[in-house]
């Protein structure tokens, strides 16, 4: 049966600034060209060169705009006055520079601003196309980084142009992402200008003095309230503690705990609406600052769930093989959850106070002994602190994302191979030893690691014998349309993906086990799914 999935993902573009000499032209269309294909931005002056203000002014402006600027370096483009007028103000706005040698020359005639920096060699024609690759990759390093640096660099420009509007300054939560990105600058990054810094120092200073002022204001009546306030708690909490304790004592940690972490760590980066309704397949997102998990957005489709050969008993439990239409792309986390992604719902007052034991590791190891219960409790926990949808896969849902538009055994093939995942006979370091950290293997076609092996995984689903099955209600056929099967008994719950000690065949991609929602076992762990806004 064939598959369909969604489209492909296209990203930002990078901006590069292109400085040559004339008589470099030829060289630098082909540059262009091959830049242009490559998927960035060029920008390039195209115009006769004359001293007048209008040119200059829009050569300025190409370069505030550019990311790197890419100087040809030429026996002639070190002596063009136009060239290394470039340079200089380039090197005033602190733009990261990449120079390129298209023809040999000395190298005491570079200039100082580039001569510090590592060349990109483009003097043997016949290499042209392995040139313009190392060239492509370290327009790429720290690209998110300079992007910022572009976008600040602007934001002072424009509050500097304004006399300093203060409309113009930041307010949080963009403040304290600026000041994140300026205490975050990678080793060999461009510096941020002087107006960048004073740009960013005063809309600090602002915020402090609205705050201080939107304080005075306020203090003498919070005075007055205090009285009245404190008497009604405490007349309030008594009579409800009285009654009830527990639901005191859940708010009581929201309100202390819960919600200022929500409030810091992760509600400045939750999804805007507009951004999550054009989020496209393969684009990942993160809704907080740290410690939760990554995810990945998978496209709808149709495929063959279960197993198409009836040969062997071990595969019952996968007929008969169904048509499955997943209709709208939803997210999955490309990595199953982590200890550290567990412990921060603990501290953060969440996932009931459980500690589960790690069993000799923490951190980016996958959370194991953690009931179906634990796994919802989580789930839950995730979606109060950022407002959205997150829950456990459906089975379906995650045989789909395993699969990954495949229709082998195993996404990568029909044969186990050696270390492509951790399984008794997988031919990895953890082969029926321990789980292995996230992310220690190849992901499959949709960027999701670890589908298979490591750890078993918790889904949403009630566990029956087969995908059709006979009750005394009459017979009950598993849903074609991806949502979770949660008719019959769910005292067990559907787990996929198999283990570090499952057999070869618990890792193919139709295979599926059942285990009670209470069991707590060295061997299962789970991942989460988001409900995305329908674009």
């Amino acid at each position: 049966m064939q598959n369909t999935v969604g489209g492909r993902n296209v990203e930002t573009k990078t901006r590069v600034f292109i400085s040559y000499s004339r008589k470099d032209m030829a060289f630098a269309d082909r540059l262009e060209s091959v830049l242009n294909g490559r998927g960035f931005e060029v920008l390039i002056d195209r115009q006769e060169i004359y001293a007048f203000e209008d040119w200059w002014t829009r050569i300025q402006a190409l370069i505030a705009r550019s990311d790197t600027i890419v100087f040809v370096l030429s026996p002639d483009s070190v002596k063009s006055d136009v060239a290394l007028m470039e340079v200089a103000h380039a090197a005033s706005l602190n733009k990261r520079f990449a120079p390129i040698l298209c023809r040999p020359m000395q190298d005491s005639a570079v200039p100082e601003a580039l001569r510090r920096l590592n060349f990109i060699f483009f003097d043997d024609p016949s290499r042209f196309d392995a040139s313009a690759d190392k060239l492509v990759d370290a327009l790429q390093t720290d690209i998110g980084w300079v992007r910022k640096h572009t976008e600040y660099g602007e934001r002072a420009r424009e509050w500097m142009e304004n006399a300093c509007a203060a409309a113009l300054l930041l307010r949080p939560p963009l403040l304290d992402q600026a000041e994140t990105w300026l205490a975050l600058r990678p080793t060999g990054a461009p510096a941020p200008t002087a107006g960048t810094e004073r740009y960013l120092a005063e809309s600090r200073r602002a915020d402090t003095d609205i705050r201080l002022a939107e304080a005075k204001t306020k203090r003498r009546w919070r005075f007055a309230q205090a009285a009245i306030f404190v008497l009604l708690v405490g007349v309030i909490l008594g009579l409800v503690g009285w009654i009830n304790q527990r639901p005191i004592a859940d708010q009581w940690r929201y309100w202390t705990i819960t919600w200022p972490y929500a409030r810091a760590q992760v509600r400045p980066y939750v999804l805007t609406q507009a951004t999550e309704r054009a989020l496209e397949q393969g684009r990942s997102f993160k809704e907080c600052a740290r410690d939760c998990p990554e995810m990945v957005v998978v496209p709808a489709g149709t495929f063959a769930m279960g197993s198409a050969r009836p040969d062997a008993p071990a595969e019952a439990t996968e007929l008969p093989q169904h048509t499955v239409t997943i209709s709208r792309p939803f997210a999955v986390s490309s990595r199953e959850l982590t200890f550290a992604d567990w412990d921060a719902c603990v501290a953060a007052g969440g996932c009931n106070g459980y500690k589960p034991s790690d069993e000799g590791g923490r951190g980016e190891r996958p959370a194991i002994n953690v009931s179906w219960d634990d796994a919802q409790a989580y789930a839950a926990w995730l979606s109060q602190v950022t407002g959205k949808t997150y829950r456990l896969l459906s089975e379906a849902e995650y045989e789909y994302a395993a699969r990954a538009g495949t229709t082998t055994e195993y996404f990568w093939g029909n044969d186990i191979g050696r270390n492509n995942a951790s399984c008794n006979g997988c031919g990895s370091p953890w082969d029926n030893k321990q789980t292995a950290q996230v992310g220690s293997f190849p992901p499959n076609k949709f960027g999701l690691h670890d589908m298979v092996g490591n750890v078993w995984e918790w889904t949403e689903d009630c566990y029956h014998a087969s995908y059709e099955v006979d009750t005394a209600q009459g017979k009950l056929d598993a849903p074609t349309d991806g949502s979770a099967w949660t008719e019959g008994d769910c005292r067990s719950r559907v787990v996929r993906g198999g283990s570090y000690d499952s057999n070869l065949r618990q890792l193919r991609s139709a295979s599926r086990a059942g285990y009670f929602d209470d069991n707590r076992s060295s061997y299962i762990g789970f991942r989460v799914g988001r409900t995305l806004l329908a674009p």
